[in-house]
């Protein structure tokens, strides 16, 4: 009687299924964390409790799609949490990341915010020439101008997902653009800040020729 040769992928298989049922498999350990959108409770709703929407309409068409994060010290203080326990910091370094959020509230008023428009030339916010202007006002009245406007490096006509970037912000899409927004500490020309512990609301504008879009912080609405 003749004898069929075994093919490759069949002893292969026989090999597989013998040692998983054999007593010294070896055990698969999990050391990742089950997955979960924070690592903190606190962060998504202290997040979403700093930021505002706004849009700008023509006609049925969204020109501009815009959301902005005040980094209030209440923000600052959960985004040190929740980083400290994405990248485990130690004690030391933890309390060193939160004394540079310190720091920073004393530079200026910052928002981080993300637009999508619907032309990608409009898309120039931290340009000298951009066709869009933007304002902070609060409700002494006070007009200002950023000291400074910043673009999140992009490529191409997509931008590229940043996955650390995304986890903090959760309305980033890589059909957004990112900026951070600082605005002068104080009122230009005075020595008073621009919002303060006094300061019951303040608003940031955007606008241009398509429209102008309007986001309001109101303290009295916050746990600050």
């Amino acid at each position: 009687m003749s004898v069929l040769p075994v093919r490759p992928w069949l002893s292969l298989f026989v090999l597989a299924t013998a040692l998983l049922f054999t007593g010294g498999c070896s055990k698969v350990v999990h050391i990742t964390k089950p997955f979960a959108p924070f690592f903190t409770e606190e962060y998504e709703s202290v997040c979403d409790a700093w930021s505002r929407d706004a849009r700008i309409y023509r006609a049925f068409s969204a020109e501009l799609i815009a959301t902005a994060t005040y980094k209030s010290k209440e923000y600052r203080r959960a985004y040190t949490d929740e980083y400290a326990e994405a990248y485990t910091l130690t004690d030391e370094a933890k309390e060193a990341f939160w004394q540079d959020q310190l720091e920073a509230l004393t530079r200026g008023s910052e928002f981080v915010m993300a637009t999508f428009v619907s032309i990608e030339q409009w898309d120039d916010f931290d340009r000298a020439d951009s066709m869009w202007q933007i304002y902070l006002i609060n409700d002494q009245d006070d007009r200002v101008v950023p000291a400074e406007i910043r673009q999140f490096k992009r490529q191409g006509k997509v931008r590229r997902r940043d996955s650390v970037r995304s986890h903090f912000l959760p309305y980033d899409t890589p059909w957004k653009s990112v900026y951070t927004i600082r605005f002068p500490y104080n009122v230009p020309g005075t020595d008073r800040p621009l919002i303060s512990e006094e300061t019951k609301n303040f608003k940031l504008i955007i606008t241009s020729v398509l429209g102008t879009a309007q986001m309001e912080w109101n303290f009295e609405n916050t746990d600050d």
